[in-house]
């Protein structure tokens, strides 16, 4: 609950004080709204459920239109959902991605309108967000994750990132032959792979990112989380060089194990790993359990 505030409160209203759903329609007279009904009972006279749907929907009568679309079929239901949900909703609201959701939209609710090219979501995405969390429905998992990539752009990393967390996001080893643009969307927390310039990661997004994937793994045993041997082959050089031997030493077991797993490894592990030994005993540590166990030659394999 505690989450679910936070975003709530993390995005401010939309320009011009717009919070909620549009301002509802001129109400009807009294005489309309009795010619609707008498209008929309005809057509259910006459058999006629469909254009009774399309009918109640014309002239507002939403809860008739939800009623009778649940006994026509599932496409119906659907489609008076998504006409509801533009009606009395302001597009990007969190009120608005709900009843979409509901209506079946799926990814399509992040669907930028015509000329636009940033989904409505992205201005709001943290309330967003904090929508589908607390009221969960078919295929939320993949809209929350299109919603980080939507946002990445215009809110950042960070941004987009959260979404991922939530999203349950793997953590594959990146592809060396593919652009930055396609690498896998999430590989250490709040730190831009994607960006060609990205700079030096911070140690707090290994360490980060470590934590995430050891909560991911404890509860999936099948989470991918390849992607995070290079971050903590990094951390271990520099604990080993901040004189941190024996949490060195962990990192360096870990990395072992992972390696005889026989699991995919970045380019250069080998060489890397071997290298960190090496200052592990120049340091008059201990050798790692398994170190230097089935190395490759130098200047073979990875």
């Amino acid at each position: 609950s505690e989450l679910l505030s936070a975003l709530a409160e993390a995005s401010p209203p939309p320009a011009g004080g717009a919070s909620g759903p549009h301002a509802p329609p001129p109400a009807q007279t009294e005489a309309a709204r009795a010619g609707a009904a008498r209008e929309l009972e005809a057509l259910l006279l006459a058999g006629r459920r469909e254009e009774a749907c399309e009918h109640a929907m014309g002239c507002g009568l939403w809860a008739d239109a939800l009623l009778l679309s649940s006994h026509i079929d599932a496409a119906m239901w659907k489609t008076v959902m998504a006409r509801y949900a533009a009606e009395v909703s302001v597009a990007g609201s969190p009120l608005a991605t709900l009843y979409s959701l509901f209506a079946g939209s799926g990814p399509g609710v992040l669907a930028p309108p015509s000329g636009a090219t940033e989904s409505p979501l992205a201005a709001r995405w943290a309330e967003n967000l904090a929508m589908m969390l607390a009221n969960p429905t078919t295929d939320d998992t993949e809209v929350i994750t299109q919603l980080g990539d939507s946002v990445r752009a215009s809110s950042g990393a960070c941004a987009a990132h959260c979404c991922y967390l939530l999203a349950e996001t793997p953590l594959p080893l990146p592809d060396g032959a593919l652009p930055h643009a396609e690498q896998p969307r999430l590989q250490l927390l709040g730190h831009d792979e994607r960006q060609a310039a990205r700079g030096f990661p911070s140690l707090h997004s290994i360490r980060g990112t470590e934590l995430y994937a050891a909560s991911r793994a404890s509860l999936d045993p099948d989470f991918d989380d390849a992607g995070i041997a290079p971050g903590l082959l990094l951390y271990a050089h520099v604990l080993l060089g901040a004189g941190e031997a024996d949490a060195a030493a962990r990192y360096a077991a870990e990395l072992e194990r992972r390696r005889a797993l026989g699991g995919p490894l970045p380019d250069g592990f080998d060489a890397r790993l071997r290298q960190l030994h090496e200052q592990q005993l120049g340091a008059g540590g201990g050798a790692t359990e398994g170190a230097g166990e089935s190395y490759p030659a130098a200047g073979e394999g990875q």
